[in-house]
């Protein structure tokens, strides 16, 4: 029998056990290195897609925000207790909007929980204007004491854009001339406001208003103040609808309504599966920080009683935490019509003076020519541990770059912000000078 050579031995010997042991622990370090590597770069990208959608979210918001400000006071007074041309001024009797009616209102009260503690004011803005159509109706008024009706000449272009190509029906009217909305009557150059009732479509279409406020009626010359009813077409005037838009920072899962200028919901009919759809699951609320705090871009349509309207309720950016404004208003003449213009902070006592309540005679918002906005939308998860440093000026008067959510951890407790701002010009008054 013959014996192996050492060499052929050695050449049929395998790996011993350390050698197993030394290469598998070897493979696992670099797979859990693999696997680090692969997890972190996922986290990356979530974070990224996040930060994204913000900047999406933000964008989309703002360009609405940024476009019905620009119609501000379309269709509509500036200043009903200051414009000449309105001949019924308000008193304390008339519904709380319409007798408030001003192209911009921006109402600051304080704000509470994660706001608060991240250094921001809660600032609403509200709007008026014809944002429900661009169009002019002629009609005629009648007088009915309890109510007035303003006959709307058949055939009428404003008439046919609305009913495409004929009278519009009940439900198109409608659409425009809501009950709740208010409606401006212009005849021989003086305007009139009331609250709409009923809006009836067809071959004979019509809208009603109820006596509060009350129209104003004369008789004899068409001159001055005072409605006439007059058969002809010479005395026909215009109609249109006048709407209450606001904006501000809401939760929506909480209470169904809430008070202008406060920081609750809105109403939330339209988004409830928003908040119910989260209660449970990996991305359920309780599991991700400052979601049960969350606030929205809302953008709501209120009634002549400013109240809102029930389904008008829309989120226009998710996860809005900052927004802000400032005007430039008319603060003086030069001679009888150069005009002195100037940029007013929110933290100026002036600033109230001018985008306060329209029913004080002191407040003057029809000098206002531009609106400076800013929007802040966070992300949803917060991913960074520190802030960054402040800009000079008080928090409230500048943006934020980072937003502590207030429930994050010691070392992810910041939420990246990304923030857009425009000045907004408000073309429908810029040569008023009362």
């Amino acid at each position: 029998m013959r014996t192996p050579s050492p060499l052929r031995a050695r050449r049929s010997r395998g790996f011993t056990l350390v050698e197993l042991m030394v290469a598998l622990t070897g493979g696992l370090f670099v797979s859990l290195a693999v696997f680090a590597l692969a997890r972190d770069s996922g986290r990356f990208y979530q974070r990224e897609s996040r930060v994204a959608n913000a900047t999406v979210g933000a964008l989309v918001g703002f360009e609405r925000l940024r476009t019905d400000i620009a119609r501000a006071g379309f269709l509509a007074t500036p200043d009903i207790m200051l414009d000449p041309a309105v001949c019924v001024k308000p008193n304390a009797n008339w519904p709380l909007a319409l007798r408030s009616l001003a192209s911009v209102r921006i109402d600051t009260s304080a704000a509470t929980g994660v706001l608060a503690a991240n250094g921001r004011n809660l600032q609403t803005l509200t709007l008026a204007g014809s944002y429900a159509s661009a169009d002019i109706f002629p009609a005629r008024v009648v007088n009915g004491n309890e109510t007035v009706t303003f006959y709307m000449i058949p055939g009428s272009p404003a008439l046919t854009r609305l009913g495409n190509g004929s009278n519009p029906s009940t439900a198109a009217l409608q659409g425009v001339f809501a009950t709740g909305r208010a409606l401006r009557f212009v005849q021989y150059g003086k305007q009139y406001y009331g609250q709409i009732v009923s809006a009836t479509g067809g071959n004979a279409p019509s809208v009603t208003i109820n006596n509060n406020p009350p129209i104003q009626f004369r008789s004899g010359s068409a001159t001055g103040c005072g409605a006439e009813i007059i058969g002809s077409g010479a005395g026909e005037g215009t109609i249109n609808v006048v709407n209450f838009i606001q904006y501000g920072l809401r939760n929506l899962s909480q209470n169904p309504q809430g008070a202008p200028g406060a920081q609750t919901a809105l109403g939330k009919a339209n988004y409830a599966s928003l908040y119910s759809n989260s209660a449970s699951g990996p991305m359920a609320a309780a599991t991700i920080d400052g979601e049960a705090g969350r606030t929205e871009l809302v953008r709501v349509e209120r009634d002549v009683t400013g109240a809102a309207i029930e389904g008008t309720e829309e989120i226009t950016a998710e996860y809005a935490i900052d927004l802000a404004f400032q005007v430039t208003a008319v603060t003086g003449l030069v001679g009888c019509c150069d005009p002195i213009v100037s940029a007013i902070s929110p933290s100026a006592t002036a600033f109230a003076s001018f985008t306060g309540d329209a029913f004080s005679p002191t407040v003057t918002p029809q000098k206002i020519r531009n609106v400076r906005v800013r929007l802040g939308i966070r992300s949803r998860e917060s991913d960074r541990g520190t802030d960054v440093g402040a800009d000079v000026g008080a928090d409230s008067t500048r943006g934020l770059y980072r937003f502590n959510i207030g429930t994050g951890g010691a070392t992810n407790a910041f939420a990246r912000v990304r923030t857009f701002q425009a000045d907004v010009a408000l073309y429908n008054q810029l040569d008023v000078l009362w």
